[in-house]
């Protein structure tokens, strides 16, 4: 505390409190008034030594610099409010004043959204039970949780990659996660809507197990802002029985069998390159596909063609597995033969052979449609749902073609020279 004695008036401080003393000289003598101001209005106390007149100044100081509500006065209406407010910030060891910047600056922060539904939505989405996560964390425990659970290798290898893609875009925790986040991330994938959708789908999978571990509340939908895209639909394109038979022609002894696979049996490019021989071989007359190599995930049993039983006696077994090499060299080993099979159209003044997408498998259901003219039959046989047979392969070949395609078959040389037209 300092007291300035020079001369009047005397000025008590005590923090910011400031308690002023004058002196008022009458005929009756010397007064001293100490001078101090509560709300803005002004209050004076008169005495008749300057002793008492410094002793008052000072109590009063230290009453307004500790915000004593004896101190200030406060009156009617306003001493309620004063009081209830200083009760409540008590328990949580802050100051009436300090409480109030906070208040005002997270005010600022919520653009007219009130500290309350603010606070409300936080404990939602970072409290009660949620507990944090690394995205990248996230999704190695949802790998191991699905691989446990038995799904195929193929949706497996899926998981992986689009959940891989996702994880580099975010190291965070999931619950720090927010719609426009999962939005942003959708704007740069530069996809097709099947892809995209694919993408789509098996966040939602990702989110919804994050939401059963905790990780992520139940009421935040990421996927919110982003819309499933309008696929097209694209139309079924197959072979004719002349077109494979080129195919064959040039195509080596190891890429043969799994030409066959596709063509006379339909099994997809991921199942041939799972299968083993053992999977022909187990049961007589059939392929038997299992659900850790089949896309679905479900066990399938496929009836052996005459002509593919035929294919698959000429093969050559240099291991457990059909195609005994990597994903890759088997693409690699379609693409020369198509090129080779161009070559030879080219000679003859024809035009270029065009591989088109997933033409093995769609020649197969088309044709096995045609011949047995029974839809369930074939659904449960490729792995589709009826419906999807119906949709795309129904009246895409007629039961003469359908014989033809399921006569070709392998002749004594190495190469397909020529086509069986026999009944299978």
């Amino acid at each position: 505390m300092k007291v300035n004695r020079l001369r009047f008036p005397i000025e008590i401080k005590q923090g910011s409190s400031r308690v002023k003393i004058y002196r008022d000289r009458k005929a009756s003598g010397t007064y001293y008034r100490v001078v101090y101001y509560i709300g803005g209005k002004r209050e004076r106390l008169t005495f008749s030594t300057l002793e008492r007149a410094i002793d008052e100044a000072e109590a009063q100081a230290k009453k307004l610099s500790r915000g004593d509500i004896d101190a200030l006065q406060i009156t009617g209406k306003d001493r309620l409010v004063y009081s209830r407010a200083l009760e409540a910030v008590r328990e949580h060891g802050v100051t009436l004043d300090g409480a109030a910047l906070e208040y005002s600056e997270a005010r600022k922060m919520l653009n007219g959204v009130s500290l309350v539904d603010a606070a409300k939505f936080y404990a939602r989405h970072h409290g009660q039970g949620i507990v944090r996560k690394r995205v990248s964390e996230a999704i190695d425990e949802m790998i191991a949780a699905k691989r446990e659970s038995g799904v195929s290798d193929l949706y497996l290898s899926d998981l992986r990659y689009r959940l891989r893609v996702f994880s580099n875009s975010f190291g965070c925790d999931v619950n720090q996660l927010g719609p426009d986040d999962v939005a942003g991330f959708f704007s740069k994938l530069n996809l097709s809507a099947r892809s995209y959708n694919n993408f789509r789908r098996t966040l939602k999978t990702f989110f919804s197990f994050a939401q059963k571990k905790r990780w992520l509340s139940k009421e935040t939908d990421l996927l919110e802002p982003v819309e499933k895209r309008k696929e097209k639909s694209a139309a079924v394109e197959i072979f004719t029985p002349a077109e494979v038979a080129e195919l064959f022609e040039y195509a080596s002894t190891e890429l043969a069998p799994c030409i066959a696979l596709g063509a006379f049996a339909g099994l997809r490019a991921e199942e041939i390159l799972r299968l083993e021989w053992a999977d022909v071989d187990r049961r007589p007359g059939f392929i038997e596909v299992g659900a850790h190599k089949a896309k679905t995930a479900t066990r399938r049993l496929v009836p052996i063609a005459d002509n593919l039983a035929q294919w698959l006696a000429v093969s050559p077994r240099g291991g457990s597995h059909v195609w005994p090499h990597s994903k890759p060299y088997l693409f690699e080993s379609i693409r020369k033969s198509v090129a080779e099979v161009s070559k030879n159209r080219k000679k003859n003044k024809q035009p270029a052979f065009v591989w088109k997408t997933n033409v093995l498998r769609h020649s197969w259901i088309s044709y096995r449609l045609a011949d047995v003219q029974d839809i369930n039959r074939v659904a449960l046989e490729a792995g589709n749902s009826p419906q999807m047979i119906f949709r795309h392969y129904r009246e895409l070949a007629t039961p003469e073609q359908a014989c033809t395609w399921f006569s070709i078959a392998p002749p004594a040389t190495e190469k397909v020279t020529a086509v069986s037209f026999r009944r299978k």
